[in-house]
Order: structure tokens, then sequence, then C-alpha cells
């Protein structure tokens, strides 16, 4: 390596404007953010746009309510757009976790029945699907990957524990504990080909990944646009294609529930969705500065 490649720092990220990138967002100046994974950082763009929305529906809730399906059916298909899907396979949750609980408070498990987990797994899904097994009598089987396995051995590791009894798979695409790119993509075509239902928790793939659900089969893919998408908290999208998906709903209740899904997700009483209106305004910062 020769001196010039030692010495030479990496160029700042900066604004159009020539400014430094982080004065498009409301960091404490003492700190230096790099952890976008946890709780993601906001741009000042998405706030604004997210605090004129709530003027609004403070203004006038009478109009504002009815309204509001409309308008998110509207932001689903950009954040569809987004992340390359039809926009009618794509809901709208808070979290990814909320997405796993979803899919967990749909699903039924025959007697015996299993549910394969991952040592890498988000410990708060890694919980609900041991809730759904124990409600069901079954149990949960986790494969172990090692940290310095390759894509070849972590498919199989996961592939092992398939069985006949095996009834749903749960595995990260961007593991948060370990930051590892699971192989989901050919264990999910495994599981298809043996026809066991599989749950892709997507977390951190938006913003990561530039089509994190190309080339994969699955059931279900839920994933974060607040995290690396820089979206306000509280933004997450539940992709499901197949017949599964009619049996999934919001966990609450609403007056929305006999309309097929996605829709039945678009009506969830008072709650605040300003969150959900303002991630388009997130999303195309980024995309128009940086692309």
């Amino acid at each position: 390596m020769s001196e010039t490649e030692v010495t030479t720092a990496p160029r700042p990220l900066l604004l159009a404007d020539g400014t430094p990138a982080d004065r498009a967002w409301s960091l404490d100046p003492a700190l230096k953010h790099l952890n976008h994974g946890s709780f993601g950082a906001v741009p000042l763009v998405a706030q604004e746009r997210q605090e004129l929305l709530r003027v609004q529906m403070e203004r006038s809730p009478v109009v504002w309510f009815p309204a509001l399906p409309e308008k998110l059916a509207a932001t689903r298909a950009r954040l569809a757009e987004f992340l390359r899907v039809d926009a009618g396979d794509l809901a709208l949750v808070p979290n990814a976790s909320a997405g796993a609980s979803v899919v967990f408070a749909a699903l039924s498990l025959r007697p015996g029945g299993e549910i394969v987990v991952t040592d890498h797994g988000y410990g708060a899904v890694t919980m609900g699907a041991e809730r759904l097994a124990r409600r069901h009598g079954g149990r949960v089987r986790t494969a172990r990957v090692p940290l310095d396995a390759d894509e070849e051995q972590a498919y199989e590791a996961v592939a092992a524990e398939f069985s006949d009894a095996t009834q749903l798979v749960v595995v990260d695409q961007i593991t948060s504990a370990t930051a590892r790119r699971l192989p989901v993509e050919r264990i999910g075509a495994e599981a298809g080909r043996r026809g066991i239902p599989v749950l892709v928790d997507g977390a951190h793939a938006p913003g990561l990944l530039d089509a994190p659900l190309a080339g994969a089969t699955y059931d279900f893919w839920t994933g974060n646009l607040h995290k690396w998408g820089c979206a306000p908290r509280g933004t997450a999208a539940l992709v499901a294609r197949g017949p599964l998906r009619e049996l999934l709903y919001p966990l609450i209740d609403s007056w929305a529930a006999a309309e097929p899904f996605p829709d039945r997700f678009d009506q969830q009483g008072t709650i605040d969705a300003t969150s959900y209106l303002a991630a388009p305004a997130a999303l195309d910062f980024v995309e128009r500065t940086w692309g």
C-alpha cells in the first residue's frame, strides 16, 4: 500500500450547498451519531413535514380521520416503490417487531409443530415465536450459525433444522446483534420447496439493500423504514404474499377489519399516522441529495 493510500482521508459527506451533511438533521453537534440501526435519526425536512401534518390533524380531526385511509393508501404506493414491491402486498406497521407480531397472532401450529429460528435472531421476535409455540404446544428449534460461517455454511446450518414438523421459519435478512447478511434467498427457496411458511425479519434492510425483497421466496417480510431509511420513527412495512396473507389483521381491531389485506391496516382508530405520511419526505430527501 502506498503512502498516499495510507494517509488520504475519506471525503466528508456534504449537502448540495457544500455544508456538512449532519446539518440536515437536528442531532446534538457534541455527539457523533453513528448508529442509525437502533432508533434512526430523522432529517429536518421529514420532521417539518410530520409537524405540518400534525397541525392539520389537530385543526380538524373530524375531517382528518375519515380521509386518512385514502392518504395512507397513497403513501403505501410510494413506500412500495422504494422497496420495489407491489403496493397491494404492503401494509404499514409501527416497526418490524409489530410486523412479526401480526404474523404470530395470525398463525397456528399443528400438534407437535416446530418453529425454526437462528441464534442471530432479534430477541423480541424470537420471544414472539416462542409464545406462538407455547400457545399450540409446539417448540422452537434454534439453528446455530457460527460467526465465521460463509453463505453456504449459514444456509446448511438453518436448513439442517428443517423437518416434517417444521411449520414456520423465522430468519433475519441482516442480523441485529451480529450484522450478518444471511442467505434468506436460499433458505426461503428450500423452505418453499418443502411447503414451510417463511417470515423474513428485514428490520435493517431498507436503506442498506437496494432491493431487499428481490429474488427471495417468502410468505412474510417486515422491515423498518425509520432506521437506515431515516423516516420518522414508528414507520415500517409488512409485505405478505400468497394465501396466508388473508389471515393477517392489525393488532388493534377497527372498522376496516372486513376489508382485504392490506387495506384493513389503513384504518386503526385514532392512531397518529403522521410518521407514515411523512416517511416519503425522508426517503425523497436522501435520494435527491445523494442518490
